[in-house]
């Protein structure tokens, strides 16, 4: 009998949590195309977003984006809301780098809007939206709701305690002003 779903994402994780990125790729490939076999919609969502992760460690940006923009599609119909932001986030992430922000900025408002009906269980998620959000504007000339977007996101990442994402804010605000 061949490995559950979650054994296999386990190992993709620890793959990638290891630095092997063409491992955790080939493990969640795997766990793609049997999700896939079988038609379990969230074991393949959640098996894309893990195989999305692994192509964007490689440098795969358009398969990363593509892998998450699937996973969004299936979150869409399958629920749960926090993991179609997830992957949402994601996608604009790498559209953002990818110099694409007017792709980016929808997606990271749709993720935005799910993320502070979660709650306090999304703050951190929220931080770092914000803050993709924020970069999008700053790119884009928008000096105020950029402005904005980074102080919100530094008080989430203070109260988070992530001293690396409070450092960065300050100093892009910093820069804004």
């Amino acid at each position: 009998m061949g490995e559950t779903f979650q054994e296999l994402f386990a190992r993709g994780y620890k793959a990638r949590r290891e630095g092997q990125p063409a491992d955790s790729r080939a493990i969640f490939l795997k766990a793609v195309r049997s999700a896939a076999e079988e038609g379990d919609r969230p074991s393949l969502a959640e098996a894309l977003c893990g195989l999305g992760q692994a192509e964007r460690d490689i440098g795969n940006l358009e398969a990363a984006r593509h892998h998450y923009a699937n996973a969004a599609v299936l979150y869409r119909q399958i629920g749960p809301p926090a993991r179609l932001a997830y992957a949402l986030r994601h996608e604009a992430d790498i559209l953002r780098e990818s110099c694409v922000p007017a792709e980016a900025e929808p997606l990271y408002v749709e993720a935005e809007g799910i993320y502070r009906q979660q709650g306090e269980e999304a703050e951190l998620d929220l931080a770092n939206t914000l803050r993709g959000l924020a970069l999008v504007n700053e790119s884009s000339g928008r000096s105020d709701a950029a402005r904005s977007l980074f102080q919100q996101a530094c008080e989430l990442y203070a109260e988070c305690k992530v001293e690396a994402g409070v450092a960065e804010c300050n100093k892009r605000l910093s820069q804004l002003r």
